[in-house]
């Protein structure tokens, strides 16, 4: 007789057998005890935790001579052909290879003979989000009035694709990954049938690569036992997957705790010596961290060996909350490098020297109150938001501040600071997005008139073009609450300033304790004396323009300007 696999061999036969779906079993069991089944059921979930094996158990339950029972005999001709899948009554369907309408209608047609030798006729079909459109269409009515003594069970994993209109009426049941200690449990069953040493960290090892599928589990169990024969060791099951022993990790966060960039680079170097997988490699490094930020927060852990939880502990006292996240983020944001890098080793080797380095960076919240202790107000830096600067047009980029403000060294005290009022050039900022600067005006006229060339200046470094408009094309037109009216010359300075009237407001309430409102009019042919010189290119050639105008000059240099006809 040809060999059986251990998933096939010790397939669940009864209720009691599926581990970790009691949530399913009860329902199912008490619906047999008092006749209440229903005529189609859903059952969803991850690969290998049981779906399909449950559905042949509940058919067994319904089909057995003894039955309808919660306790198949697994004796009887009925459960024997349901077992081995050769029973005419109970049908096993793969959705992913019948998935159109014209098969659905050779069932339906199947559907009109009784059963042949059981109570109920069962189709099971499996992976049946992979029907077409028009294939669930053709079972909507066939669910909704079946013939007596018809009964459907689908199974899917991914029961987002059945339709709404499937769904609706089939009782839906989800089942749950198992977890790591039942398929621990249940391995350990079939391997003491089987009459095969292992150790405990090999169950674990298993069990937790198998991503809570028992079937899974077995598998690997299965190619494990290939190599191992009769007496199964943690060093042999490691070679097989690949897989690094955990003192290879606890290694690498203890380089990374005492900031041991020359240890954790020769590690690496062992790593790749042995041929790992690199993004694998990753993967159960951050598993491992995983494991460690759970020990540090006292969370408990099925996923941990007993044997091993001290390694855990162990790690978590080198190591804040804080600390362990930010490197579980970085080792996520190098997976996704890794995917389109030329050099992984290099980029995770920089990533290790990031990551040795990590006890010199300073916590934000520690910088912000050595600030606030310390009186100062940091200064933000410029932000180029014009990529096409030239060098040579760097040092007169429009991002530099129109008067350089000196810097306070941090040993400088707030006693030492002077007391008189700052200069309102202290409140032009290059950052856009800055928030109310350090000087908050009382909001009058006079403060308006007095200010406003400082104001169109903190506009121009920010929006050179809008500041040339405010400063050559409009005039201020008083002041109401909350409100500074403008005049505007030119309908082309009018439509510019009016498409950005957010951001200048925003700019303009910088300087005042509230916000205020730019209320902009347009009155043409009232050019300011200052505009009426401006040469033209028919007047003048671009040269002159740029050397009587300097603002233009900058304007021309940073945009990429050309005239369009002399």
């Amino acid at each position: 007789m040809s060999y059986i696999v251990l998933a096939r061999k010790y397939r669940p036969q009864n209720f009691d057998e599926v581990y970790a779906q009691e949530h399913i079993t009860t329902i199912l069991k008490n619906a047999i005890r008092t006749s209440r089944i229903a005529h189609a059921f859903l059952f969803t979930g991850p690969r290998g935790v049981g779906k399909t094996s449950l559905a042949r158990i509940f058919a067994k339950s319904l089909n057995c001579v003894e039955g309808p029972t919660i306790n198949p005999c697994n004796v009887c001709h009925n459960c024997v052909e349901i077992t081995s899948g050769v029973s005419n009554d109970v049908i096993e369907i793969d959705g992913a290879s019948n998935t159109g309408v014209d098969d659905i209608r050779e069932l339906q047609r199947e559907l009109l003979y009784a059963p042949s030798q059981s109570k109920s006729k069962i189709y099971i079909i499996d992976e049946v989000h992979m029907l077409s459109k028009n294939a669930f269409n053709a079972l909507l009515k066939t669910l909704e009035e079946p013939p007596e003594n018809v009964i459907f069970v689908f199974a899917t994993t991914e029961p987002h694709k059945v339709i709404p209109t499937i769904v609706s009426r089939c009782q839906r049941f989800d089942f749950k990954r198992i977890p790591v200690d039942a398929i621990v449990q249940r391995l350990r069953e079939v391997l003491d049938k089987e009459n095969i040493s292992i150790d405990n960290e090999s169950l674990y090892l298993i069990a937790g690569k198998a991503d809570g599928g028992m079937r899974d589990a077995l598998s690997m169990m299965d190619q494990v036992l290939s190599y191992c024969a009769q007496e199964v060791r943690i060093e042999q099951v490691r070679e097989i997957f690949g897989l690094l022993p955990n003192a290879v990790y606890q290694s690498i966060l203890q380089s990374i705790s005492s900031k041991d960039a020359k240890q954790l680079i020769e590690i690496l170097h062992q790593v790749f010596e042995q041929g790992s997988d690199i993004q694998e490699f990753i993967n159960n490094l951050m598993d491992f961290i995983r494991l460690v930020l759970l020990s540090k927060l006292g969370i408990s852990c099925q996923e941990i060996n007993p044997e091993e939880a001290g390694i855990y502990i162990d790690c978590a006292k080198s190591f804040e909350v804080n600390t362990l996240t930010y490197i579980i983020s970085v080792l996520i944001q190098t997976k996704a490098d890794l995917k389109s890098s030329t050099n992984p080793y290099l980029i995770l080797e920089v990533v290790m020297l990031k990551l040795a380095k990590l006890e010199e960076m300073e916590d934000i919240s520690k910088i912000l109150e050595f600030i606030h202790n310390k009186g100062l107000e940091p200064t933000p830096p410029t932000r180029n938001t014009n990529h096409n600067i030239t060098p040579e047009h760097a040092q007169t980029s429009i991002n530099q501040p129109k008067e350089v403000t000196p810097q306070v060294s941090p040993q400088v005290s707030q006693a030492a600071k002077p007391q008189t009022q700052p200069a309102i050039n202290a409140a032009i900022s290059d950052n856009p997005s800055d928030e109310k600067s350090s000087f908050a005006l009382e909001f009058s006229d006079a403060t308006v008139q007095e200010h406003w060339k400082q104001i169109v200046d903190r506009i121009k470094s920010q929006e050179l073009s809008n500041g040339i408009f405010l400063e050559r094309n409009a005039t201020l037109a008083g002041t109401g609450i909350n409100l500074i009216n403008i005049k505007i010359n030119t309908a082309t300075a009018y439509n510019s300033l009016k498409n950005s009237i957010e951001n200048l407001q925003r700019m303009v309430s910088a300087f005042f304790t509230h916000s205020i409102r730019l209320a902009l009019h347009l009155e043409l042919g009232k050019e300011p004396e200052q505009n009426r010189t401006l040469p033209t290119p028919k007047q003048s050639d671009i040269i002159t323009i740029q050397s009587e105008h300097p603002e233009l000059k900058e304007y021309i240099e940073i945009t990429g300007s050309r005239p369009s006809k002399y």
